[in-house]
C-alpha cells in the first residue's frame, strides 16, 4: 500500500465585487508523492507517465491517449526546472524558501487524461517526517498559460500580494489570504481575494473572490482508478471548458475585461 491518494471533492468559487456571481462542480484530484511513481505505474494499468517524471525515460504512446488512462507527463509541472519531477519540486523550493527542502514531497493535481491537462492550482507538500511544513502552489492562468509560484506556510493561514494575473476578469492588484488544512482523510483549503485598503494599513480591503477546495481522501487502488476513470475520464478537459463557460457568463454580467498587463515578467512570489 503507497501513501498516494485521489481526493474526490468540491470546488466553488464566488465573486463579490462587482457583481456577485457563484458557481460549484465536483471534481477529483490526484494526491501523489512522488517518491512513489514508479511503484504506482508499476502497480497500475490506468496510471502512466511520460517524460523524465522519475529516472526513467518513458516515451509518449498513442495508448495514453485512451479515456481510461492518466497519464503524468513531466512537462505539465515545473516545466522551466530541469530534472525530473522530485528534483524540480527541491529546485522549487531551494529558490522560494532558501533551504533544502525538508523529506518526502507529494503533489496535488490534475493529471493528463485523452491527451489534455489543465491545472488551475497544483500543490506540492513539502512533509517533514508525516507532517506537511511547507506548500508550493504552482498557479497557471487562462488563457495565456503563464504559471506562477507562491510559497505557502504550513497549514494554517498565509498572506500574500496577488503577483499573477489569473483572469482576465480581475484585477492585477490584491492581497490573498489563503488558509489549508491536510489531515486524517480530508482536504480543505480556503483563499480569499481583496483589494488593497484605500489607507494603505496592514487590514485587507473589501473581500472579492473566495475560492474553496473541499475533499475526502481515498487510497489510490485499481479499484479507486476504476470509478476515477469511469466518473471523470475527461477531468482535466471539463476543468478548461468550466472555466471558458463561467468567463463567458461574467462576461454576460457586464463585468469588465481586464487585459494582460503590458509587462510579461514570470517568476516566484516568496511569501
Amino acid at each position: 500500500m503507497t501513501d498516494s491518494s485521489l481526493y474526490w471533492g468540491r470546488v466553488s468559487h464566488t465573486r463579490f465585487l462587482p457583481k456577485v456571481h457563484r458557481f460549484t462542480y465536483r471534481v477529483m484530484m490526484f494526491d501523489i508523492f512522488l517518491d512513489e511513481i514508479d511503484e504506482l505505474v508499476d502497480a497500475h494499468w490506468a496510471l502512466r507517465s511520460e517524460g523524465v517524471v522519475t529516472t526513467r525515460d518513458v516515451k509518449r504512446t498513442l495508448g495514453n491517449t485512451l479515456p481510461w488512462r492518466y497519464v503524468l507527463r513531466r512537462s505539465d509541472f515545473l516545466p522551466s526546472y530541469e530534472g525530473n519531477l522530485d528534483t524540480a519540486a527541491r529546485s522549487a523550493f531551494l529558490e522560494l524558501a532558501g533551504e533544502e527542502a525538508p523529506g518526502r514531497i507529494s503533489m496535488m493535481a490534475n493529471l493528463r487524461s485523452m491527451n489534455w491537462n489543465f491545472n488551475p492550482i497544483t500543490i506540492f507538500f513539502y512533509y517533514r517526517g508525516d507532517t506537511v511544513e511547507r506548500a508550493i502552489a504552482e498557479v497557471t492562468n487562462t488563457p495565456w498559460g503563464e504559471r506562477h509560484l507562491y510559497l505557502l506556510n504550513g497549514p494554517g493561514t498565509t498572506r500574500f500580494a496577488k503577483a499573477h494575473h489569473v483572469s482576465p476578469f480581475l484585477e492585477m492588484s490584491g492581497e490573498y489570504e489563503l488558509t489549508y488544512k491536510k489531515q486524517d482523510d480530508h482536504f480543505d483549503l480556503v483563499m480569499g481575494l481583496f483589494d488593497l485598503p484605500e489607507n494603505g494599513g496592514p487590514d485587507l480591503g473589501p473581500r472579492r473572490l473566495t475560492a474553496v477546495m473541499d475533499f475526502d481522501r481515498e487510497d489510490l487502488t485499481d479499484s479507486a482508478l476504476h470509478a476515477a476513470t469511469k466518473r471523470f475520464p475527461d477531468m482535466a478537459f471539463r476543468v478548461s471548458l468550466r472555466i471558458y463557460v463561467q468567463a463567458a457568463k461574467i462576461f454576460a454580467k457586464g463585468i469588465k475585461y481586464v487585459p494582460h498587463p503590458l509587462s510579461k515578467k514570470k517568476g516566484s512570489h516568496v511569501v
